[in-house]
């Protein structure tokens, strides 16, 4: 403790927690005396002292209790949440969260693990994102089949366009999966399912992510489809391209 205290017009000290304590019970110092250590502006009476350092050590559980920490589900110890890893509704430590994803992995029940979609809800979240990129298709390539060249003259006309058409019915679905994504973790489909894109850990699909998935979807298709059906089998219902990016679909 290093505590030095005023006897008259003398400084005492420093003195330890005990030699304090001793001193107390032998009423050679009491509320109104004044003390000072190390780092404080000035003097201070220790009634106003021992206040202050007990305000101290309650603060971190205050804070706690405000939400601006929060205790670990596997070591319980206090952190503050920003260096904390969110797991649905519990929160692990940096420290604890290779043993965490471990536990999830081996299929151990853990607080706060990753609640799985199942594979219905995720083929009615791609149903509805195939509805929405139809219709967006349709108001951009009905107009655009409206205004191409029909001349016989030239029958070439018509497939000048043809690369611009391919080109945008690729860059459209890309661009939709990676921006949702990359942003909002899930697409408007999985936002009215209520479930979202994740890696391993619960943390966020970066944007890079979110487009190597889309196009690893590919893969997942020409297999026959197979690649979405492994969704039902899996334990963390993966599908090919989730395994190959290392991502899970979650329930919000």
């Amino acid at each position: 403790m290093n505590l030095y205290y005023a006897d008259g017009d003398q400084q005492m000290g420093p003195i330890g927690k005990a030699e304090l304590q001793t001193l107390i019970k032998a009423k050679k110092v009491n509320a109104k005396t004044l003390v000072w250590q190390d780092g404080m502006e000035s003097w201070q009476e220790l009634g106003v002292f021992v206040r202050s350092q007990r305000q101290k050590r309650e603060r971190p559980s205050q804070a706690a209790v405000s939400g601006a920490q929060a205790v670990c589900s596997e070591c319980r110890r206090v952190f503050a949440e920003e260096e904390m890893i969110r797991f649905n509704d519990a929160r692990v430590c940096a420290a604890c969260k290779p043993v965490f994803v471990q536990k999830v992995k081996e299929g151990v029940s853990v607080a706060g693990a990753l609640d799985y979609a199942g594979f219905w809800t995720r083929f009615g979240a791609v149903v509805i994102d195939g509805f929405i990129i139809w219709i967006f298709n349709m108001v951009l390539f009905v107009p655009l089949g409206i205004i191409m060249p029909t001349s016989t003259d030239d029958p070439f006309a018509a497939l000048s366009f043809m690369p611009l058409i391919m080109l945008l019915q690729y860059a459209i679905p890309a661009v939709y999966d990676t921006w949702f994504v990359g942003k909002y973790g899930a697409t408007p489909g999985k936002m009215a399912c209520k479930i979202k894109v994740v890696v391993a850990d619960g943390t966020p699909v970066s944007y890079s992510r979110a487009l190597g998935r889309h196009f690893a979807k590919w893969l997942s298709s020409l297999i026959m489809g197979i690649g979405f059906l492994m969704a039902a089998f899996d334990d963390e219902r993966r599908t090919l391209h989730d395994r190959i990016c290392e991502t899970r679909v979650v329930r919000k």
